[in-house]
């Protein structure tokens, strides 16, 4: 008893709370223990806040650091990887077209119409002349068919003149194949004479015109579908590009003329 009044007299007595706002020390007697342990808390200098945690307190450890702050990835995670962007898938180029194919003319037979024989006229080509190699022949191969007609090689320029008596019965143009050309059907033969690839603006006779052997015609040109200056000639038994019409070859009549012999 007289150990317990003495502390109960220096707890009274202490100057410990004075001053500082803060609770009064506490002491736990160690009643029954031989001894006293006394534990005094005090709030001074802290804010008169007891029993709590200091405000700057470590985060508990084990935890995740947050990243809101500081903007980084959280400690023990794995950034992500950024997806790689996407590749456009590479155009298809545009097939390129193919050129239509030309059909190509239709290939016409050299004919088989008898020779009538040869008439009395003379040469048609005014001046110096050649009739040229095979490919200048009736029958030579051409693209889609064949040569209709015999080639008289001359200058450019070179009067024509009508072989025969006879009647202008076709003028016309063909940028693609015979040029300009004409058509003078016979008065005692009735077989058609044709003049092909003559020169332009030289063609002095109109359809309907009647000439007589020997009249201007035209001259050699080189118009059309054409190599050099020459006079395509053909002869036509049943008109010239008429049904039952067929070309024949002029070659015999054209020698006989040149000749003198007809």
């Amino acid at each position: 008893m007289a150990l317990g009044a003495a502390l109960a007299l220096l707890v009274v007595a202490s100057p410990a709370s004075a001053g500082n706002g803060g609770a009064a020390p506490t002491a736990a007697p160690g009643a029954g223990s031989g001894g006293a342990a006394t534990t005094v808390a005090t709030a001074a200098g802290n804010g008169g806040r007891s029993g709590g945690a200091p405000a700057d307190r470590p985060a508990p450890s084990g935890g995740r650091a947050s990243s809101r702050r500081t903007g980084g990835a959280a400690v023990g995670v794995a950034p992500r990887r950024a997806k790689p962007p996407r590749r456009a898938a590479p155009k298809r180029r545009a097939a390129a077209r193919r050129p239509a194919r030309k059909t190509p003319p239709r290939r016409v037979a050299a004919p088989s119409t008898p020779d009538p024989g040869t008439v009395a006229g003379r040469f048609p080509v005014v001046g110096s002349y050649t009739f040229g190699g095979e490919g200048s022949r009736f029958g030579a191969g051409r693209p889609g068919h064949v040569h209709q007609g015999q080639d008289v090689a001359a200058a450019s320029g070179t009067p024509i003149v009508a072989p025969v008596d006879g009647t202008v019965t076709w003028k016309a143009n063909q940028p693609k194949g015979a040029g300009i050309y004409i058509v003078v059907r016979g008065a005692a033969d009735g077989r058609d004479y044709v003049f092909m690839h003559l020169k332009r603006g030289s063609v002095v006779v109109a359809p309907g015109q009647a000439v007589a052997a020997g009249d201007a015609l035209a001259q050699v040109g080189s118009t059309g579908a054409s190599s050099g200056p020459h006079l395509h000639f053909e002869i036509w038994v049943g008109g010239w590009q008429a049904s039952g019409g067929a070309p024949i070859d002029p070659l015999p009549q054209l020698q006989r003329w040149a000749a003198g012999t007809a």
